[in-house]
């Protein structure tokens, strides 16, 4: 589920990309933003915008992704110690 729920709100956070002029402390955006907001600080500096357009979340939702599949995936470690008890 934190996968999950970090992957949609990094999402959101690209689609809100799109509108450079949203205002991210008003009560929608502000539901997306806040909880991402420190981990994109993180490799933001890192990571420069690609045509005017903020990739960071985009690189985010790759490795929350990434890391859903190793780990709960259909031969996910997790998943597969739960199945056959390794």
């Amino acid at each position: 589920p934190f996968f999950n729920l970090f992957s949609f709100a990094m999402l959101c956070r690209v689609v809100i990309s799109w509108y450079p002029n949203s205002d991210l402390n008003v009560l929608p955006y502000s539901l997306a933003a806040w909880p991402t907001e420190p981990l994109l600080r993180l490799i933001r500096g890192a990571v420069p915008p690609a045509f005017g357009v903020d990739i960071t979340p985009i690189v985010w939702l790759g490795i929350f992704t990434f890391f859903n599949e190793i780990l709960l995936g259909q031969q996910g470690l997790l998943t597969m110690k739960i199945k056959y008890g390794i």
